[in-house]
């Protein structure tokens, strides 16, 4: 019962301060659906195995289930934990593994470097 008790008091914290991964700063091109089954295209602006921050043109609501469509990846399932105007923040509901951010983060870089660098 306690941890459901800690959870509650983190809620009330700014995100900052009960965020429980590093988050790295990226610029990822992705898609969303949400429940509605509504896609659009979003820039995820950090990455962290549990969640992200993107930015999006779609109106969402807080607890909204979402998934994530990166290329390369399986789909990410998460939820909408935070909205800022057009700034989200997803909490994913699997963490992902290193390997996976790795190989996202990775990807990122190699489409960044001239293809004679690659």
């Amino acid at each position: 019962m306690a941890g459901l008790q800690d959870k509650r008091q983190a809620a009330h914290q700014p995100a900052t301060e009960r965020r429980y991964a590093i988050r790295i700063n990226v610029q990822i091109d992705a898609e969303m659906v949400d429940q509605g089954r509504r896609r659009c295209s979003v820039t995820l602006t950090n990455l962290s195995i549990t969640g992200c921050r993107f930015e999006s043109d779609f109106l969402l609501r807080m607890n909204a289930p979402i998934t994530l469509q990166i290329e390369g990846v399986d789909p990410i399932m998460g939820e909408v934990v935070w909205v800022e105007g057009k700034v989200i923040g997803c909490h994913f509901a699997q963490p992902l593994s290193p390997t996976i951010c790795n190989r996202i983060i990775r990807t990122l870089r190699e489409r960044a470097l001239p293809p004679q660098n690659r």
